[in-house]
């Protein structure tokens, strides 16, 4: 498996690639940079070694706390924080509980359909580059 080091390493290499792809495919920069910079924010602080103490985890700095439920719910390179998909998944429904629960309980439901129907492209494309992030990740801890 390889070190932290070695997953910015990939995560950077392949970084041209994930902007050329996007590009070829969307056919628009604004496009193109919400798929990398989603990729970028996955491959160095949203990836599955949030279940331990990694480079990751302590990327989150003065809040990386919010994280210690999940590294205590999930074992390492489960399905679920390894998982290709599932895992991305899981870290988005972790990470958004607290705030969609504060949104229910005081304000209005509607406020988050407004927002996933006002910004369904954006959110599409911002998952997109979540997931390869994450997928990269997980691919490498097979092959390396």
């Amino acid at each position: 498996m390889p070190c932290g080091k070695t997953h910015d390493i990939i995560s950077t290499i392949l970084s041209p690639a994930v902007i050329l792809l996007s590009y070829h495919i969307t056919n628009n920069i604004e496009s193109t940079i919400l798929i990398t910079f989603s990729y970028l924010f996955s491959s160095f602080m949203f990836n599955g070694d949030l279940d331990i103490i990694s480079t990751p985890y302590n990327r989150w700095l003065f809040i990386k706390f919010i994280w210690i439920p999940y590294r205590n719910i999930f074992t390492h390179r489960s399905i679920f924080t390894h998982g290709i998909i599932i895992g991305t998944v899981v870290r988005l429904v972790y990470l958004n509980i607290i705030p969609y629960f504060l949104i229910l309980c005081f304000g209005d439901i509607n406020t988050i359909h407004s927002f996933v129907t006002n910004y369904m492209n954006e959110t599409i494309l911002i998952l997109i580059g979540l997931e390869l992030g994450s997928t990269i990740h997980t691919l490498s801890d097979k092959v390396f």
